[in-house]
């Protein structure tokens, strides 16, 4: 984990998200759809929040994207838990992480939101988006076929090795703190979507910009996200 994970805390923000929460199965999600449309919903995009889990900037970054035409799904993999950060350090945050943040838990409950999604919305396309954390899901929702690309912001260290899976283009956002992309990129250049696969560095923001560490108020750090 990058240094910001286990010594920034979150920002404070006073949005007041325009989406609503739904319950899909037994997992809380918040759901913001496109203005003035209804249904089908065919262009769907499923969000991975940071340690932070379910932060306002998060909700609002889901609502940029709805905005854009799309419905957006957040899923509270948490389950109403977040992260402390700087009271407990690294190993207390590595801990709440592989507590509340198991793999087979985590990938059950995301093929679950896409069913849910294509059922009662219509869905055709998805895409993910994931930060911190959530990048390390989407290095591995990225060999599943129901994906059409992947969203990689500010992510936790990622292994080489599960994008040579990759089904689809992926886009990779990383803060000057985090890993250099070009690896992943690198095996997946004989991929058919190569030449979709993307990398763009914010060398000037911290880890955790675009998600609950960011303030939203600072018009660079918006203007970035």
């Amino acid at each position: 984990m990058s240094y910001s994970c286990y010594t920034i805390s979150p920002a404070k923000s006073d949005y007041v998200p325009i989406g609503t929460i739904e319950k899909f199965n037994d997992l809380d999600v918040y759901v913001s759809k496109p203005k003035g449309e209804s249904k089908p919903f065919k262009k769907a995009i499923l969000v991975c929040h940071d340690v932070f889990g379910c932060h306002p900037n998060t909700k609002q970054f889901c609502d940029l994207l709805a905005k854009a035409g799309y419905i957006v799904a957040l899923p509270d993999y948490f389950r109403g838990k977040t992260a402390q950060v700087q009271s407990q350090g690294l190993q207390a945050l590595v801990k709440f992480v592989l507590e509340n943040f198991p793999a087979k838990l985590v990938m059950n409950d995301t093929l679950n939101v896409i069913k849910h999604l294509s059922s009662e919305y219509g869905a055709e396309n998805f895409g993910f988006v994931g930060f911190c954390t959530g990048g390390v899901l989407g290095s591995k929702l990225c060999a599943i076929k129901d994906y059409d690309a992947c969203v990689l912001i500010h992510y936790d260290p990622l292994q080489a090795e599960n994008f040579e899976k990759s089904q689809c283009p992926v886009a990779f956002l990383p803060s000057r703190e985090d890993q250099d992309p070009q690896p992943f990129i690198d095996v997946m250049k004989d991929k058919p979507f190569a030449e979709k696969n993307f990398q763009k560095r914010f060398s000037d923001m911290d880890h955790g910009f675009a998600a609950s560490r960011g303030n939203w108020n600072d018009s660079l750090i918006f203007e970035k996200v």
